[in-house]
């Protein structure tokens, strides 16, 4: 189900999607753990496993930094024959763009011509692309329509790092937005109110999300 800015969810509808729990095996693989999520929510019979998981980081990895940005995540969505859309509210690259310090020219060079590959990629099979801000009226118009948002967010709120930090949402209603932590031991769903969303939702202000879905 597609959706534009003439299909909008009411504030107070609540929408929460059973979306199965993979903790990610290691520190830069949020991102592909996050995905497999949403993959397994849309197909049950998909297999998670670390063997997935590597695949995944090695199709949408930065190079110049270990973490995977949003074309990356949904080219591997999308030739696994999902559908995917990427939204940012700046257009850049991610969240390497607030890094400090930041990646020398050379790296810097590699980096913006790897996001410029996988993005051609993504636009050959069909991925949309659309520069936004991510609100919370637009989180509970995914989840509503079936689509499972990946989004950047700060690890600050998890623990001592200062690092970008994929996690995929599962649910919202009036006072809390639902999500699953590929980070967290516990394995447990986490929320936070919906008045945090702002700062939640982002990197030092720079917004990333990946949303997926099957017909």
């Amino acid at each position: 189900q597609q959706w534009g800015k003439d299909m909008r969810v009411e504030h107070d509808v609540s929408i929460h999607l059973d979306v199965p729990f993979f903790r990610q095996h290691y520190d830069f693989t949020c991102g592909p753990a996050s995905l497999m999520m949403a993959m397994k929510y849309l197909d049950p019979g998909m297999c998670l496993n670390k063997d997935l998981e590597i695949d995944l980081w090695r199709e949408g990895n930065l190079a110049a930094v270990p973490g995977t940005g949003r074309f990356g995540l949904a080219y591997s969505a999308a030739v696994r024959g999902f559908f995917a859309r990427v939204t940012s509210n700046t257009g850049g690259l991610d969240f390497v763009d607030t890094f400090v310090p930041q990646p020398g020219e050379p790296d810097m060079k590699m980096l913006k011509d790897l996001v410029n590959e996988r993005r051609t990629r993504c636009r050959r099979l069909g991925v949309r692309e659309r520069q936004e801000t991510i609100t919370g009226e637009i989180l509970r118009t995914v989840l509503f329509s079936n689509h499972v948002p990946l989004v950047v967010t700060n690890s600050l709120f998890f623990c001592a790092e200062d690092l970008p930090h994929w996690i995929a949402v599962t649910g919202i209603d009036d006072r809390f937005l639902y999500f699953n932590n590929p980070s967290d031991a516990r394995r447990r769903k986490r929320k936070i109110e919906l008045p945090a969303l702002p700062e939640f939702v982002g990197y030092r202000g720079v917004q990333s999300m990946v949303e997926i879905w099957n017909q």
